[in-house]
């Protein structure tokens, strides 16, 4: 493939899902207490950034897009506080505040680059106000180029099959960054991506190369993808899509610090490039070159389309 200078200036893309507020606590050195054996964790930097959907439109910006996001967040300080990272980040945000929710947030406690423990608040967004987050998508759709859904099974796509319903009217790319066990509810997506754990969760364990491509090959058709992508960690991502052979990109760093939002920077990549005008293809390959970037970083990074470049430049 052809390597050239990228830049994502054009895309426009329409991000919905599960927005999370993402806080990590840096202890320096954390030691036991002689009294009752509990460990004390000296804070010394408390770092917040934009999670779970946030952090896709996030990735989008960092990688000069242009990207809107719908969702929910409660009527509490997380909210602000994610709100005002997004404005920081020049992310159009049409957020749908909820009373009796709080903003779903997720607090890691991390020393000497390793976390310790992870401490979440507020399990689902349970709202009575899903037509007006479904009216809010609508009106929205025609100004955007592709349409990413970001599930993390908190809430916000309780009814993703009506929101594909939408976007399918309007003939507008739908990429599916999906969760849990139920996978028919995505059916007639443009392109889902699983990582690994998550696929076989739906078609079973894989242990040879060939039942992945098999059970990829599957799986497309009986969920009438237009593409399926699987992403598994050190060994590449595999792209299946209808009467083609699998694509395989392999990995091109073994290193990984920390996967967490790895997913986020693929699909956000992803969306970017197609939003451009690069084909599917091209899409992936820029991907795996970002989650080759971003799992070397602790926490809910990004990558900038600076580092991107300078990786192609090198291959």
């Amino acid at each position: 493939m052809k390597k050239k200078l990228i830049n994502f200036n054009n895309s426009l893309v329409l991000v919905v899902g599960d927005l999370i507020l993402d806080c990590y606590w840096y202890s320096k050195n954390h030691y036991m207490s002689s009294e009752q054996l509990t460990p004390i964790l000296p804070i010394y930097k408390i770092k917040e950034q934009p999670g779970g959907a946030a952090n896709v439109a996030k990735n989008i910006a960092e990688i000069g897009g242009c990207s809107k996001i719908i969702g929910y967040i409660g009527t509490d300080n997380e909210g602000s506080i994610l709100k005002k990272l997004m404005n920081h980040l020049r992310i159009d945000s049409d957020l749908i505040s909820l009373e009796k929710n709080k903003t779903i947030t997720k607090i890691r406690i991390l020393s000497e680059k390793k976390q310790l423990i992870r401490v979440d608040f507020q399990e689902k967004y349970i709202s009575k106000k899903m037509n007006i987050l479904h009216q809010k998508i609508i009106n929205s759709l025609s100004y955007f180029k592709v349409l990413v859904l970001s599930d993390y099974a908190k809430g916000t796509l309780a009814h993703i099959k009506e929101i594909i319903s939408f976007a399918k009217k309007i003939s507008i790319p739908i990429l599916i960054d999906p969760k849990g066990i139920d996978f028919k509810k995505y059916s007639g997506a443009s392109l889902l991506t699983p990582n690994l754990s998550e696929f076989e969760k739906i078609v079973g364990k894989c242990y040879r190369e060939n039942e992945i491509l098999q059970k990829g090959i599957k799986l497309l058709s009986e969920l009438k993808l237009s593409a399926l992508l699987v992403t598994r960690s050190k060994n590449g991502m595999t792209l299946f899509q209808k009467q083609k052979k699998p694509i395989h990109f392999p990995a091109i760093s073994q290193i990984a610090s920390d996967v967490t939002g790895a997913g986020d920077t693929v699909i956000a990549i992803i969306a970017a490039s197609l939003a451009t005008g690069y084909s599917l293809e091209e899409a992936c390959f820029y991907a795996n070159i970002g989650a080759s970037i971003v799992i070397k970083k602790i926490g809910t990074e990004t990558v900038t389309i600076n580092e991107l470049n300078s990786v192609l430049n090198c291959q």
